[in-house]
């Protein structure tokens, strides 16, 4: 299912033709001192150690925490692989790259086409850009951005054909004896690159993006040893929908898997608990398998002695959800649907290291973020939506944000009919977008009519409110909040909120 990692070697070889790059400001090259390695996870919940959740074994994340600044209440843009990655890789949110899909992309004409992606930024100031995985939803935009990558033609982009288990059952435990993995080959890529780049002295802004824990839970089987029998696996607390929901909020999910599909899930009614044991397990699994390859490029990073000249960003592309509220994987607005975990590691902002930070931050801030941590001039002609969290590392008690935003669309003209997804409908005929601000307490969505034409909201035509109070929410239980929608009982602080939420998505 993988490229041979030999051929990334043998273009290691090759590329000792290259001429080192030289910081000239004649030729507009800012010489940075700072490297950047980028590690994007796919379908992680900051279910880590690192946010005082010990379900799962993490050792190489946790450890890899306690050298870093971790943000506690980091938020995606839209829950779901394609649009929340044309948006951090951009700076931009879903309503400025029009991809709220697995149809469209940025780079398409009159959006941004000319826009300068994150790591097309670095590329411009002399910096090797390379990639492995799944930064880049597949496809989206087409041969993973070519101009966002240095040296295509030595340094291919390599993205692994990523296997599903035999029958298309959701968990696979495999022996490695007989099979390979392709976010082995993606972080053995990424380790020839760096090498090269170290050999060669040229910084570097490398990104790795594993694929696991995403669906199908196919991993080396030895992770599932780390875990006891499902019996023994917590399920969800909270099973059911919040009170009060408007049915549109809800998605079903992963009902149609095959070895699924014989239970009766729905809105009303949660898997057998047996099942949502066993699926966490799987899970948990999984996540331990991509902590290990966590662990195995920082371990090359220390061996290369580039640790202390080196950014390292670590998130996820959305949030997950496992049961609670009777949902599972993404594609929601709540909590555990957008939240992610955020851990970046600057180990000269010595402010930052070992600390945690509850300032709210979005993905979207992290092109900004990583142009300043890096010590390049900021990207003020690219018109980003996000802003640098860089104030952050100097003062982990410091805020920069009140608010982090986030939206996802629904497609059925019944806004109380399933299935309602949007994966592969035309932009023009959503049938509605939910439109979420998270504050500092409150979690506030709105549900409007989404106008295809302008392919933007009809904020007049509201067919469903949802307000969650998270006081106290110390963001460390995963159960005790977004139980109840209290948009009934608090109309003036539901008609604020709507005065904001309306302000800010139309900026």
């Amino acid at each position: 299912c993988c490229n041979d990692t030999s051929r990334a070697s043998s273009l290691v070889m090759k590329s000792s033709i290259f001429i080192l790059f030289s910081c000239l400001a004649l030729f507009g090259i800012v010489c940075a001192t700072k490297n950047v390695l980028y590690i994007v996870i796919d379908d992680l919940r900051p279910g880590l150690g690192a946010y005082d959740q010990h379900e799962i074994i993490t050792p190489n994340i946790d450890s890899f925490a306690k050298e870093s600044l971790v943000f506690e209440r980091a938020y995606c843009q839209q829950a779901v692989c394609g649009p929340s990655r044309n948006s951090f890789l951009t700076g931009r949110r879903p309503d400025t790259t029009k991809a709220w899909n697995f149809k469209d992309h940025f780079r398409e004409p009159e959006i941004g086409l000319n826009w300068t992606s994150m790591p097309q930024y670095f590329k411009k100031h002399g910096y090797f850009t390379s990639g492995a995985g799944k930064l880049y939803h597949p496809g989206l935009p087409p041969n993973n951005d070519p101009p966002s990558w240095s040296d295509l033609e030595l340094f291919p982009y390599v993205f692994p054909k990523v296997r599903g288990c035999p029958n298309r059952t959701t968990w696979c435990p495999l022996s490695p004896k007989n099979e390979t993995f392709c976010d082995v080959n993606s972080t053995n890529v990424i380790a020839e690159r760096m090498r090269y780049a170290k050999e060669t002295g040229r910084p570097f802004f490398l990104g790795l993006g594993i694929h696991k824990p995403h669906l199908p839970w196919r991993y080396p089987e030895s992770f599932l040893n780390l875990y006891p029998k499902a019996d023994e696996i917590a399920p969800a607390v909270h099973q059911l929908i919040p009170d009060g929901m408007p049915s549109v909020a809800f998605h079903l999910t992963i009902q149609k898997n095959p070895d699924l599909v014989q239970y009766d899930y729905n809105i009303t009614h949660p898997f057998p608990v047996e099942v949502q044991r066993e699926m966490r397990r799987q899970y948990y699994a999984a996540t331990s398998y991509m902590d290990s390859l966590v662990g195995q490029i920082l371990d090359d990073l220390d061996r290369l002695n580039l640790r202390d000249n080196t950014v390292v960003a670590f998130h996820s592309d959305h949030g997950y959800q496992l049961g609670e509220h009777n949902e599972w994987c993404k594609s929601t607005n709540f909590e555990l649907g957008t939240r992610v975990p955020l851990i970046i590691r600057a180990p000269w902002l010595t402010s930052s290291v070992g600390q945690k930070t509850s300032a709210l931050a979005e993905l979207v801030d992290l092109y900004p973020t990583l142009v300043e941590l890096a010590g390049l001039p900021p990207g003020n002609g690219e018109n980003l939506d996000g802003i640098s969290l860089a104030p952050v590392f100097q003062n982990p008690n410091s805020t920069v944000k009140d608010v982090a935003l986030s939206q996802y669309p629904r497609c059925n003209p019944n806004p109380d009919a399933f299935p309602n997804k949007c994966l592969s409908i035309n932009r023009t005929r959503f049938d509605f977008m939910g439109y979420s601000m998270r504050t500092d307490q409150y979690r506030y969505t709105e549900w409007v009519r989404w106008n295809g034409t302008e392919l933007g909201p009809e904020w007049s035509e509201n067919i469903g409110v949802e307000l969650y109070d998270h006081q106290g929410d110390t963001e460390n239980d995963f159960n005790a909040f977004e139980n109840m929608n209290m948009a009934e009982k608090e109309p003036e602080l539901v008609k604020e909120f709507s005065k904001q939420l309306h302000k800010l998505f139309q900026t």
